[in-house]
């Protein structure tokens, strides 16, 4: 009994020593990586903000129609180009069918991405961009031709290449937080937008918009391309300097040692193809959890409501001026996607965005509560006229925790390498008809039935979207690609 007690507190022992060098060596391993992690270098901040130039030209061009629209209604010859006001199907045709016509664009044009490179499809969308914002302005008398520019604008696909782009120079450490900034440039356009839109005509607005594309042209060139793209061509060496360019800060052995994991990760890779999306239980879960999120966005009636903005708060008929609301709002918006880029990748976006959609449905309800009342004339209308611009501000801080900016990353994380294109050119082409049919529908549907149902139905897809994240999406922050597809797997 005594030789079983003491073999057995010897072997106890030795199990106990056993874990605790596995965890020593986990440990170590764990503080090495952390380690690893450098800060990031000022020529990828330079990458990052260079072609976030096209996001604010495109998010000014969103905001377009907020402070146009005032404009175009009015009968004054002086500041309507067209000579007479705008009709509710004109304003539905203006607003939509750009958005139908760049479906196009998402789901034909990013593929020449594998073809000419990231940079030089960036490059190219940034000279169209250019041009129809310059046909833009001096088409501003015709409806029809204002519609045809408007299509060119985003025909061209920009943002499914300038995700992908984002993704291919981050590191995994980082990758939340300039996958962020998407959202943010975008904001700021919106806000250039509010605030020169109001104070231009219709012709000088739409040229000053694409200001930033030009600024973007003239310091591309300076851009690396990207080195998960040079290194699919077979092209290591230009792989190679162009991650000694990103991460300046690193040794010659860390840039090798990035070179192999990237080797590692797409050795056995081919181009992806849109039925390789329905091959696999990992990649069709990729696709549906990639839509989640981004379809959320759209069916929150937050993107929808900004590009009405100024008429939207028109409508709900208090003292302040639409215009002087957008520029205001906007500012909020910016301040709370800049505050999520600083924070996403220590809360995760999994919870950030729950709380965003959950949170957002709140005070959406009660703008409709707002326009409900304001529908029947109610005598209680008079002591709520603080209630639309504090409820827009709630739903714009609490849209910008989540919804507004980490749905963009997200799709650019979860597909396989070589299904990046593809899949982020899927979604976006849905989307794209989502938000057609919704800005499409919105005006009419307003003035049909009243602003108080088109909210509601916005309020109640942002808390029907929040169970189904509850349930389904995973978190991938910090996580490696493999990590993530492990996940997919279940």
């Amino acid at each position: 009994m005594n030789n079983w007690t003491k073999e057995h507190f010897e072997e106890k022992i030795g199990s106990i020593k056993n874990k605790m060098e596995t965890e020593s060596h986990t440990c170590e391993a764990k503080k090495e990586e952390k380690q690893c992690v450098k800060s990031d270098t000022f020529f990828l901040y330079f990458s990052v903000i260079t072609v976030q130039l096209l996001t604010l030209a495109s998010g000014s061009s969103m905001a377009w129609t907020s402070p146009v629209l005032g404009k175009l209604y009015s009968n004054d010859t002086n500041v309507n180009p067209m000579g007479r006001p705008i009709t509710t199907i004109e304003v539905s045709m203006l607003a939509g069918i750009p958005l139908f016509t760049n479906t196009i664009g998402m789901l034909i044009v990013p593929k020449l991405s594998d073809i000419i490179g990231r940079k030089g499809h960036l490059l190219i969308s940034g000279v169209v961009m250019l041009l129809s914002g310059i046909g833009l302005g001096f088409s501003s008398a015709s409806v029809t031709f204002m519609i045809i520019t408007r299509c060119l604008f985003g025909i061209t696909g920009c943002f499914v290449v300038l995700c992908i782009y984002l993704v291919e120079i981050c590191e995994d450490h980082n990758r939340g937080k300039f996958g962020c900034f998407t959202g943010i440039f975008n904001q700021i356009g919106h806000l250039f937008g509010f605030v020169i839109g109001p104070y231009f005509s219709v012709k000088n607005f739409s040229l000053i918009v694409i200001s930033p594309v030009l600024i973007f042209i003239i310091f591309a060139m300076m851009l690396p391309e990207s080195p998960v793209y040079l290194l699919k061509k077979g092209k290591e060496d230009e792989c190679k300097n162009a991650l000694r360019k990103l991460r300046r800060n690193k040794t010659e052995e860390e840039i090798e040692s990035d070179m192999i994991k990237l080797k590692e990760n797409f050795k056995k890779e081919q181009k992806g193809k849109i039925a390789d999306l329905f091959k696999n239980q990992e990649n069709l879960v990729a696709l549906i959890l990639s839509f989640l999120p981004m379809l959320l966005k759209y069916f929150s009636g937050v993107t929808v409501i900004f590009m009405f903005l100024a008429p939207f708060f028109d409508e709900a008929g208090t003292n302040l001026s639409g215009d002087t609301v957008a520029i205001g709002i906007a500012v909020f918006k910016i301040l709370f996607f800049t505050l999520t880029s600083f924070i996403v990748e220590r809360f995760g976006r999994r919870k950030m965005l729950l709380i965003s959609s959950t949170g957002t449905s709140i005070p959406l309800f009660l703008i409709g509560i707002y326009f409900y009342l304001q529908h029947i004339n109610s005598m209680f209308l008079v002591n709520l006229q603080w209630l639309p611009l504090t409820s827009l501000l709630f739903t714009v801080a609490l849209f910008g925790l989540g919804l507004g900016p980490i749905p963009m990353p997200l799709i650019s994380e979860l597909p396989r390498a070589e299904l990046k294109a593809v899949s982020g050119s899927v979604v976006h082409a849905v989307c794209n008809i989502v938000i057609f049919a919704i800005t499409s529908l919105y005006p009419i549907i307003s003035e049909s039935l009243g602003n108080h149902w088109c909210v509601w139905w916005f309020s109640l897809n942002c808390l029907l979207g929040s169970i189904l994240m509850y349930f389904f999406l995973p978190e991938t922050k910090g996580k490696t690609f493999d990590e993530i597809q492990a996940i997919l797997k279940g």
